[in-house]
């Protein structure tokens, strides 16, 4: 079954004139933006615009004229697309421009976003997910202990800035973190910007702490231009509080953690091949993350907060790759920091740990209960001997 770099290879001749911008050019946007665009491309949007090829030839050459990983669990495969792009005229014909890439330690803040101007003057905001440094993954805690992140205000600047300086349409996209983002940018944006948005893409991005989002007037203005895509056995996007509103992507794993992975999911033609529902795993782990994560007090949320950055402080290193590098050294000091944890952040800890069996065992009760076939799949006896 085909993936998005078949559709590059298939399609990349076709112009935007021909096919239209579509849901598979989106995830090919988000999946290269976890490049270092930023080496490259100037993050004011007084720049002139960089023709797209121009920009992934010179990334290439910053990397040595090599496919480079992006990170640790980002593959070289994101560079050989990245490349695979800029040879097609589909894609050769946008511009970039606006990278901007930016980190904060207190509170964690990793933002990356990059504009991508098709030939009709359509501007396509792509925000980036999380990446490799450990920042953007205390970041990413924060999402479940906070009702806000730092990302989420630069995206909504950041949007304002490309309705201020195009007056073209506008197409948001975004991946894992980045869908979150995105879908907080256009339904927090000013009234002018959120008219002219004619398509808003969420990829398996995590929800909200609250559902004060996803029940707004101005989330139900959106909801006609958006797209919300999970794989089958999604697990990063049945994270919190989250619409119904999404469509079940196929991919070519199993695993929901692997299916995150954009360059796994299937394709038709320059459609992404969906099926009915998410499967039952997914409804399993949506409904176990729901009531994990809601069992932890805010004073408990906070204080597991200040473990996970004084951990990423005893790690001393600034991302995976470099942690994988480093490892006896990364490893001690974490070590250190969960020997001198204290009392009150361990009672969180148990607090948190304690009883998920329970919770687990309830949560496969629920999905069987809400399953027509109940009856015949036996779930819930296989859970409850599995996790006796």
């Amino acid at each position: 079954m085909a993936t998005s770099i078949n559709y590059i290879k298939k399609y990349g001749d076709r112009d935007f004139a021909e096919i239209p911008f579509n849901d598979v050019d989106n995830i090919a946007l988000c999946e290269i933006l976890y490049m270092p665009f930023e080496k490259v491309v100037s993050d004011s949007f007084n720049d002139e615009p960089v023709p797209f090829s121009e920009a992934c030839r010179k990334l290439f050459a910053y990397n040595g004229n090599r496919h480079v990983a992006p990170g640790l669990i980002l593959m070289k495969k994101i560079s050989v697309k990245m490349m695979a792009m800029a040879d097609t005229e589909r894609f050769a014909s946008m511009k970039v421009v606006g990278c901007k890439c930016a980190f904060d330690v207190e509170p964690p803040l990793q933002f990356g976003a990059m504009t991508f101007l098709l030939p009709d003057g359509t501007a396509v905001v792509v925000f980036r997910g999380t990446d490799d440094s450990l920042i953007g993954w205390q970041e990413d805690l924060n999402l479940y202990t906070r009702k806000g992140i730092p990302s989420h205000a630069l995206a909504v600047e950041y949007l304002e800035n490309v309705a201020k300086h195009y007056d073209g349409d506008i197409i948001i996209c975004g991946h894992s973190k980045g869908g979150n983002i995105a879908l907080y940018s256009a339904v927090k944006c000013c009234e002018n910007t959120r008219q002219r948005i004619v398509r808003l893409y969420n990829n398996d991005g995590p929800g909200f702490v609250t559902d004060d989002l996803t029940t707004s007037s101005e989330y139900r203005e959106i909801l006609p231009n958006y797209r919300h895509f999970v794989p089958a056995n999604s697990f990063i996007g049945m994270l919190l509080v989250h619409d119904n509103d999404f469509k079940a992507v196929r991919c070519k794993h199993f695993l929901g953690f692997i299916q995150h992975d954009l360059s796994l999911w299937k394709t038709k033609g320059t459609e992404i091949y969906f099926r009915d529902d998410i499967s039952r795993l997914a409804k399993l782990t949506d409904e176990f993350l729901k009531q994990v994560i809601y069992r932890v007090t805010d004073d408990e949320g906070r204080l597991i907060d200040k473990w996970f950055t004084e951990l990423i402080k005893g790690i001393g290193q600034d991302g995976l790759m470099n942690v994988s590098r480093n490892l006896v050294s990364s490893v001690k000091g974490a070590v250190k920091v969960c020997k001198d944890t204290d009392g009150e952040t361990k009672a969180a800890f148990d607090s948190f740990l304690g009883g998920l069996g329970k919770v687990a065992v309830n949560s496969v009760k629920f999905v069987v209960r809400n399953a027509e076939n109940a009856a015949e799949n036996g779930l819930e006896k296989i859970a409850e001997a599995v996790l006796a």
